[in-house]
């Protein structure tokens, strides 16, 4: 209830949820977390499909403070989960997202520069080590990767605000 005990502001949850589970996608799926290769396109996304939510769904103006909170708090949420679901998927299934993004461009670099594919697949054999995970590794990286990816989703919400708010004009 934290967030939602403002009085006359609408629910943030949905919308906090929908922005999350974006960047839970973006970050674990298959062949879909290469998306965040892209300057953290996929983490951006999440915290403008929070602030679209938000807005759309209540029809209220948010500030670019006001939405880069709320893609933050999106990306915060959804980084902290992202490394659980990582995790789960590891120990489960033995999946480790990411991998494969990191595989592809592995390859593409070694193309790119020939004379790097030594340390492109040494860079593979460290990203697919074994590694033994305790419950302190989880909740300090859960805490380091919701602060990392809490800035890039706000920029995400501000991206958002900064549209609509130009589409409003140029139907004005």
């Amino acid at each position: 209830m934290g967030a939602d005990t403002i009085p006359g502001q609408p629910r943030k949850a949905p919308a906090l949820i929908a922005g999350a589970a974006i960047l839970i996608l973006t970050t674990t799926v298959p062949y879909l977390t290469i998306v965040n290769a892209f300057m953290f396109a996929g983490v951006i996304f999440s915290g403008s499909v929070a602030a679209y939510i938000y807005i759309i769904r209540h029809q209220i103006r948010l500030s670019y403070g006001e939405s880069f909170v709320l893609g933050a708090m999106s990306g915060f949420i959804g980084g902290a989960l992202s490394v659980l679901a990582g995790f789960l998927l590891e120990k489960w299934f033995g999946y480790r997202p990411g991998v494969e993004s990191v595989r592809l461009l592995v390859e593409w670099g070694s193309r790119v520069a020939p004379e790097e594919a030594a340390t492109f697949r040494q860079m593979l054999a460290v990203v697919t080590a074994p590694i033994e995970v305790s419950l302190t590794d989880i909740l300090v990286s859960m805490l380091i990767t919701g602060v990392f990816y809490a800035p890039f989703s706000g920029l995400g919400g501000r991206l958002t605000v900064f549209v609509l708010k130009r589409q409003a004009r140029r139907a004005a």
